[in-house]
């Protein structure tokens, strides 16, 4: 799939039992979708009925800024990244229609439950170019960006190769609750920018926004968000961020549950 001038790479980064398998394919030279299969040891997470649950993400990276980019060097500098959260097809189904389903061989698609957004800055370009890109594209993006490349955040960026902003993470309500947005933003990380700054700014998203106080949300997304590993906080900019991301262990005990054998 083609945006603008640039490229779209899609990225299935699929957490479940199984061996790891890659799958490399190409569209016309216009697309290379990768396939990347997690192998989990145990169960990702259960639902009422404790069966396994499988967390699936699928990943698109737009290799293009639309109508800003002036060449293929400015889409690189600044990559927005576009992520559908879903879950296991089965949640929806009685034990009855599942055992149904799976004597016929035919498993339930997975359902999309959720949708995230990132940007990935890369350091190796001239910061003040990159600087420019995202001053370009949202204010947002060019605040987060000011902070790590001209002020206090400066230093933590110095040996590091990229720099990601998580823009959001949505679930849709009836799925909250059971930490799925905490898990698929860990193993987003997890496989694309352990090591690198991280960093978001904690704001209630639009069907939250109204529920609390500006300063209240704020405060209750920051302790949220914070569980995923971002444990510094820059109240001035309300940047909530961690110089080296790495999983949480009981995150990765939740997502990656040992297999016990009997």
């Amino acid at each position: 799939m083609t945006c603008g001038m640039g490229v779209d790479v899609l990225v299935m980064c699929n957490f479940r039992l199984g061996a790891l398998h890659d799958d490399k394919r190409s569209r016309s030279g216009l697309s290379t979708p990768l396939f990347f299969r997690g192998f989990n040891q145990g169960r990702s997470m259960t639902d009422k009925r404790n069966r396994t649950m499988e967390l699936e993400l699928e990943s698109t990276f737009c290799l293009s800024n639309l109508g800003l980019s002036y060449s293929k060097l400015d889409d690189l500098q600044v990559t927005r990244i576009q992520t559908a959260i879903k879950i296991d097809g089965g949640i929806e189904l009685s034990e009855e229609e599942l055992d149904e389903k799976l004597a016929l061989g035919d498993y339930p698609e997975p359902i999309q439950i959720g949708r995230m957004q990132a940007h990935r800055f890369d350091l190796y370009y001239n910061q003040r170019e990159v600087m420019i890109v995202a001053d370009c594209l949202t204010s947002d993006l060019s605040y987060f960006a000011s902070f790590f490349l001209l002020e206090e955040g400066r230093d933590a960026i110095e040996f590091n190769r990229y720099l990601f902003y998580i823009n959001s993470v949505f679930i849709e309500p009836k799925y909250r609750g059971r930490d799925y947005g905490l898990q698929a933003l860990a193993m987003f990380l997890q496989g694309l920018a352990w090591g690198e700054v991280v960093g978001c700014h904690p704001v209630p998203t639009d069907d939250l926004s109204d529920k609390y106080p500006k300063e209240k949300g704020q405060s209750l997304l920051r302790k949220y968000w914070s569980k995923v590993g971002f444990e510094l906080y820059s109240e001035k900019h309300n940047i909530l961020w961690t110089p080296e991301w790495e999983m949480p262990c009981w995150l990765r005990n939740k997502i990656f549950q040992e297999q016990q054998w009997y």
